[in-house]
């Protein structure tokens, strides 16, 4: 949808008729850059990849043939260094900047990451704790719900055993969008009595694209009031969309007929609109440079998503000086029964701050887990004695 839209708008001149191969990622992050070397000669730039277990090797390769690389999912705090990863583009706000921001606001510092099976969730997990690490933040856990190796009950036992533990990052499908491990992890928590307001949870896939939320019921809440007790303790955090929502995006693709895969907007993923903004910040990239009348190349490819302004699927896309997103993004909360999420918070990333928005998070406990000392936000000041 997005070459086909891009090699009609007439706002854009690449020089070059636009075509796209999809390079199917193994499963195994050991296996995964296979196809990747195959199209070093073919690709002008690619869109990925999508297990941060291998940005960097991807990305050094991507300099050595001097191809833009521009990637959602690479949380490699290394590569947001333009002196050392020229070719290297983010097509999003860093989600390692979005918690920070949040956790900061809160004075939450004591982070617990927990993983689903797969590779790219644990990948992403061991990427996340170095990232957040390396802003100085306490991560007491890193763990995963590795299959038939320990159960779910295991995996909160490591959790409630680690001090102080404010913040549980879920690295994994959200239960919002289908994600069963994440369900059975909040259920269980609920049945071992640690969704009682003591930890926040919160889900780490909705950081990468724009979950519809306004007038949305969500149906996997219905009839099930045990979930929807678990949900109480989570806050989700998701690219604001505005007025137009995914949904609504997608609804109007599908009457224009520029759509003909018989699906319910429900049915696809918001991911979807974050594939189709990076496939066209690539363009908007090679657009501007040609304008500027330098080579095709990926580290001029990637110098030029600074000041982008763009209609993206469902929002406009906005990047600042350096290249780095402007999208807003918003807290959403439950009230701990129904099958409804709410704002209550918005984070402004152009001035890094969070916004109230005049609606009170409910916590299971009534009240939010304590707060940590502000030293953990402060890089001037060494904490000490706890």
């Amino acid at each position: 949808l997005a070459v086909e839209r891009i090699s009609i708008d007439p706002s854009l001149d690449l020089g070059h008729r636009l075509d796209y191969v999809v390079l199917q990622e193994e499963c195994e992050t050991s296996r995964a850059l296979v196809r990747f070397f195959d199209f070093r000669k073919l690709s002008s730039a690619f869109i990925g990849p999508l297990n941060p277990g291998f940005c960097e090797v991807a990305t050094i390769l991507g300099e050595n043939w001097n191809k833009a690389i521009f990637s959602w999912m690479c949380i490699n705090y290394k590569l947001d260094s333009t002196i050392h990863h020229p070719t290297f583009a983010r097509t999003l706000p860093s989600p390692t900047q979005v918690l920070f921001t949040i956790m900061k606001y809160f004075n939450w510092a004591h982070v617990g990451i927990i993983a689903s099976s797969e590779d790219i969730w644990v990948d992403t997990a061991n990427k996340l704790a170095s990232a957040l690490r390396n802003q100085g933040l306490p991560v007491g856990v890193v763990t995963s719900m590795r299959k038939g190796e320990k159960s779910t009950e295991d995996v909160w036992n490591e959790i409630k055993v680690v001090d102080g533990v404010k913040i549980i990052i879920l690295c994994m499908h959200s239960v919002l969008i289908g994600g069963e491990e994440q369900a059975t992890l909040l259920t269980t928590a609920l049945d071992m009595g640690l969704a009682d307001g003591r930890y926040v949870f919160i889900p780490y896939d909705t950081l990468l694209y724009s979950l519809p939320y306004q007038n949305y019921s969500f149906s996997v809440f219905d009839n099930d009031t045990k979930l929807q007790e678990a949900y109480d303790a989570v806050l989700t955090i998701t690219l604001e969309s505005g007025e137009r929502t995914f949904y609504d995006a997608f609804r109007e693709a599908k009457e224009s007929g520029e759509i003909i895969a018989d699906l319910e907007a429900t049915e696809v993923s918001p991911l979807f609109g974050t594939i189709y903004d990076a496939i066209y910040s690539m363009a908007m990239a090679v657009h501007s440079a040609r304008r500027k009348g330098v080579r095709n190349l990926g580290a001029n490819i990637a110098e030029h998503t600074k000041n982008l302004s763009f209609p993206g699927f469902s929002y406009w896309v906005e990047t600042d000086e350096c290249g780095k997103g402007l999208n807003n993004y918003v807290i959403l909360d439950t009230e701990g029964h129904g099958n409804q999420l709410f704002p209550t918070h918005l984070l402004n990333m152009s001035s890094d701050s969070v916004e109230f928005l005049g609606r009170t998070m409910h916590f299971p406990s009534g009240a939010p887990p304590l707060p940590d000392s502000n030293c953990w936000f402060d890089p001037e000041v060494l904490c000490t004695g706890g």
